[in-house]
């Protein structure tokens, strides 16, 4: 085993119960347009959108911390590239594949399905099955609408290396350098926005830079967090920051305030659990549930269609009754029931199997190189 297959990285449990939130508001998000009287709760919830920022700054962090040096040859990188895959992935074909399947029995007019010429736009099917549909290619979301955002971590994925080599040659510098630069040319692409969903901060179709961004951003912070003393880290004072956050997000004090709080609890919680002794048995109990946040995030919308736009619509005639929000439990555990099983008896399989096709691909062209 080499010593960088050998090392072992922080747990970061409270960025895991934080991921996990972020993919819950996105559920209650989605599922409030559906609730009765929905303008004001998809308001409510559309201030806390820096949150979903949020998810990709973390994602930059651990991500970093891990591959910032194991992405510097061609091997490396592609290894890289395929556990990334191997994780994304599975899931995303399977969400895909129920979205095309509703879709193409919309088309044939087998069931109805609201935004058939939109949602489930066939010709967009493509883009989405190869992850390009959030690199600007088209103006509208499709089929598993929060696919978007893997779209944009492929990206990040593939831009790692310039990440890489701007920290390992300038440092943070380097990295402080390609946020700007990203964040100035973003700033450019959204100069003619005249509302809220015209500005790169709340992109989606070309969210890719967007992620691009938050993911920097995360590797910036790692490398701020090398270089302060564990002293300063504190679990309490991580949550106040987040939470500092959120009222900035109300008080309309706009997204660059809110990222800097959440960029300051981020270091505050990581310098307290890098270190060794720093495990919370609450959090370690917690770990079964926070893993399932991807899960969640993925699976949601197909509970949403099923729930929703099926036996809500279908066999309750949708009525506008506060009963909704005692039937929205039932697509809430069903998510994580799904997200559960998905993960044990789908996605770790799938994984893994992805990998050793992976690993016979490479030693069968190594004795062939030599």
């Amino acid at each position: 085993m080499t010593a960088s297959a050998a090392r072992r990285y922080p747990d970061y449990g409270t960025f895991a119960v934080w991921r996990l939130l972020a993919a819950m508001l996105v559920m209650g998000y989605h599922f409030s347009f559906s609730a009765p009287h929905d303008d004001a709760l998809t308001t409510w919830f559309e201030h806390m959108n820096p949150l979903l920022d949020m998810f990709f700054v973390l994602s930059g962090f651990l991500i970093y911390e891990r591959y910032h040096d194991r992405v510097l040859t061609r091997g490396a990188y592609g290894r890289f590239v395929l556990r990334r895959l191997s994780r994304l992935y599975p899931l995303h074909l399977a969400t895909l594949g129920f979205f095309a399947a509703v879709g193409m029995a919309a088309h044939a007019g087998l069931i109805e399905a609201g935004g058939i010429d939109s949602r489930y736009d066939m010709s967009q099917l493509l883009t989405n099955l190869f992850l390009l549909q959030a690199w600007g290619v088209h103006d509208t979301l499709t089929f598993n609408y929060v696919s978007w955002s893997l779209s944009g971590e492929w990206f990040a994925y593939l831009m790692l290396p310039v990440l890489a080599f701007a920290g390992l040659r300038m440092g943070l510098a380097g990295l402080v350098a390609v946020l700007a630069l990203t964040l100035a040319g973003l700033e450019w692409a959204s100069r003619d926005a005249t509302d809220y969903s015209q500005t790169w901060y709340d992109a989606k179709s070309w969210g890719a830079g967007r992620i691009f961004a938050d993911f920097t951003f995360g590797a910036i912070l790692f490398r701020i967090v090398g270089r302060l003393p564990a002293r300063l880290g504190s679990r309490p004072a991580g949550w106040m920051f987040l939470g500092l956050s959120i009222v900035t997000m109300f008080a309309g004090m706009g997204t660059y305030v809110a990222l800097a709080l959440i960029g300051c609890a981020i270091v505050c919680v990581a310098l307290v659990e890098r270190q060794p002794d720093s495990a919370s048995s609450l959090l370690t109990g917690l770990a079964p549930v926070t893993i399932l946040s991807y899960g969640i995030y993925m699976w949601h919308p197909v509970m949403e269609t099923l729930f929703f736009s099926g036996v809500w619509k279908l066999a309750f005639g949708a009525p506008e009754t506060t009963l909704f929000y005692l039937f929205a439990a039932v697509p809430v555990v069903a998510t994580f029931v799904v997200a559960a099983l998905s993960l044990r008896f789908f996605e770790t399989p799938a994984a893994r199997a992805i990998m050793a096709l992976g690993d016979r691909q490479r030693k069968a062209v190594q004795p062939a190189r030599a």
